[in-house]
């Protein structure tokens, strides 16, 4: 919390607070995690919106850049749910084989939102599972299909908000909200693609935004600042221009600053391994 409340005092782009005067901010306190320390073990399991432009080895490489040396697996497959991650015995060996500091957990995109009860009953078996091992569920807040002007379905988003939110307090897990950032971009900046042509899929962009978030949601750290073009041992991961890069991290960084700075009176973030 004060690692964002820091970072708030240092702000100086003037254009984009302005802007940013127009995001939400949350009526109770957003369900952060405590940031991960240096060489933290960081477990992504979901599907197609996790894999996509190698998101995971993205959030790998900015750690290494900014020297968190953070050591990230992904366990993955397309169209996979928290229920079947639950009953896929990969997926428990890699949960219960390992220790994790923090394990990011995406449904099923349309789960949460026709049937909620599902992301609920599993997300919850899920949570008990990652914190049986002392580690600490980072819920993924997924975005909506592309409805007007590039920005996520309404509805949908809506819908994905309020039900991972409801299992995020119910479970006392911390949530990465990109979802949220995707809705923020799209308002602020119409021109940015962060879908591709299916309008469910994110574009590179899409991508690194979510990556963007999932730094700050992980570590507590600002992405401002970031080179737009990451590799990991070798193997190109993105190549966005610089500018359009700082636009991103930016956006992420206000998403999470807004959302995780604690209104009175709200409860505590979750804790720990530490």
């Amino acid at each position: 919390m004060k690692t964002f409340l820091f970072l708030l005092g240092l702000w100086i782009s003037c254009t984009f607070c302005v802007q940013a005067q127009n995001l939400p901010v949350p009526e109770e306190a957003w369900p952060a995690c405590t940031p991960a320390r240096k060489g933290a073990r960081i477990l992504f399991i979901g599907n197609s919106y996790t894999f996509f432009n190698r998101m995971p080895a993205m959030v790998m490489a900015m750690a290494d850049i900014r020297g968190l040396q953070a050591d990230v697996h992904i366990h993955a497959a397309p169209a996979a749910s928290f229920s079947s991650h639950w009953n896929d015995e990969e997926a428990g060996k890699k949960l219960t084989g390992n220790s994790w500091d923090f394990v990011v957990l995406q449904d099923q995109s349309a789960t949460p939102v026709i049937a909620p009860e599902r992301t609920l009953e599993f997300g919850k078996k899920l949570c008990s599972l990652v914190r049986s091992g002392n580690g600490i569920p980072v819920l993924f807040l997924t975005w909506g299909r592309k409805g007007s002007s590039n920005a996520p379905d309404k509805g949908e988003q809506e819908a994905l908000r309020d039900t991972y939110l409801k299992l995020a307090r119910q479970e006392k897990a911390a949530l990465a909200p990109v979802g949220i950032a995707w809705e923020n971009c799209a308002k602020l900046h119409p021109d940015i693609k962060l879908y591709l042509e299916d309008g469910q899929h994110p574009s590179e962009q899409g991508s690194y935004l979510t990556a963007c978030v999932m730094y700050c949601t992980l570590f507590g750290k600002s992405p401002v600042g970031l080179p737009g073009k990451l590799t990991l041992k070798g193997v190109r991961l993105c190549n966005i221009p610089q500018a359009k890069a700082k636009t991103l991290q930016t956006i992420a960084l206000e998403t999470c600053k807004r959302l995780f700075t604690t209104p009175a009176g709200a409860g505590k973030k979750p804790e720990g391994r530490r």
